[in-house]
């Protein structure tokens, strides 16, 4: 029988403990930096900042956009646009600076005259004034519908289906702000890299935008809204600057006198304009030829209730047609002139009722 085998150095097992559990303890440690920095960056995944920003857009009762609209980028500057559709702002337009209201299918701009004499193809458009006028445009002058594709809720429903992008997001930043880039098919987006994520930009390419946006709270509502209130109510005075009427007829004699010269002409409304539709039409004289000497005019109102042409006159009474009249006579040549009211009435107060819904 040998010797026995000598005992287990009970030493070497404590080291062994003491190895594992310090093992263990720095697994802890590392454990806990990894929750601190999940944490510090964010607790949310890049989808639920999406959603959260969607949210956020979905509840604000207008939105500040801020860049180019439009195919062509024609149309560059900064818009508030409510939930409701309705949009107003300060831009720039082929070149013009003017002010952009778009509301319930209606489109108006506020520009000087020098706009509007490139604007009108009238010859003579008698109605317009130095400084600053509204006039009503077709609205397919604006290739871009903001109620369809710019509300709030809209860009919510954009950035929610940006969670459907194979791309992932890519960390940037934005006007200085941290922030997720997502790229899908038609569109580019970029979200505040945080829990609580709002939408900091749009890029699209149908409708063509490149847009900052930031949504507004309650108390920045009722600001853009009552802008917009005040805007609606100076359309009372507006024109319709892509309305034509046209003379349908004129009608003989009435100026047999040299005391004055009844003119009287059928009015043939706009093929493109609601009826009932008030134009108020400047009838002119001129001696001789059609850029003859000025003999007077007069101006006169006309409200149009359906498709037919409607009867207008007004007399012609001034020292020139007398002068003439008494002395030479002979061949006149009658002329009319035409401004379509841009906004009835009626039509002021429906758009601003509008308003009472957002």
């Amino acid at each position: 029988m040998g010797p026995a085998a000598p005992p287990p150095k009970r030493g070497g097992g404590g080291a062994a403990i003491a190895v594992i559990l310090g093992g263990g303890l720095v697994v802890l440690l590392l454990i806990g930096v990894v929750v601190f920095v999940a944490t510090a960056g964010g607790g949310k995944s890049p989808e639920e900042k999406l959603t959260a920003a969607a949210n956020n857009l979905s509840s604000a009762g207008a939105v500040e956009l801020n860049g180019t609209f439009g195919s062509a980028s024609t149309l560059r500057g900064e818009v508030n646009v409510t939930k409701g559709g309705r949009a107003m702002g300060p831009v720039t337009w082929n070149g013009s600076q003017v002010t952009l209201l778009s509301a319930d299918g209606k489109l108006f701009v506020k520009a000087d005259k020098s706009y509007w004499e490139r604007e009108i193809s009238d010859d003579d458009p008698f109605y317009l004034q130095n400084g600053q006028q509204w006039g009503r445009l077709d609205p397919d002058e604006l290739d871009i519908d903001f109620k369809r594709d710019l509300t709030p809720s809209a860009l919510a429903n954009k950035v929610r289906s940006a969670r459907t992008s194979s791309i992932k997001p890519v960390e940037t930043t934005w006007q200085g702000k941290k922030a997720l880039k997502f790229t899908t098919f038609s569109s580019t987006i970029y979200i505040s890299d945080e829990d609580d994520s709002e939408l900091l930009r749009y890029e699209a390419t149908t409708p063509r935008v490149r847009v900052d946006v930031t949504p507004k709270d309650s108390s920045d509502t009722r600001s853009v809204i009552s802008d917009m209130r005040t805007s609606i109510g100076e359309l009372k005075d507006s024109f319709n600057a892509s309305a034509q009427p046209r003379v349908a007829e004129w009608k003989r004699g009435g100026c047999n006198s040299s005391s004055g010269c009844t003119v009287e002409a059928k009015i043939r409304p706009p093929y493109d304009v609601e009826t009932p539709v008030t134009i108020q039409v400047r009838f002119r004289i001129t001696a001789g030829t059609l850029t003859g000497r000025d003999l007077g005019e007069c101006t006169t109102t006309v409200t149009i209730t359906s498709s037919l042409p409607q009867w207008a006159s007004c007399r012609v009474t001034s020292s020139a047609w007398t002068s003439w009249a008494k002395s030479t006579g002979g061949t006149f040549y009658k002329h009319a002139d035409y401004k379509v009211i841009g906004a009835t009435t009626e039509e002021v107060q429906a758009l601003q009722s509008g308003l009472d819904s957002e």
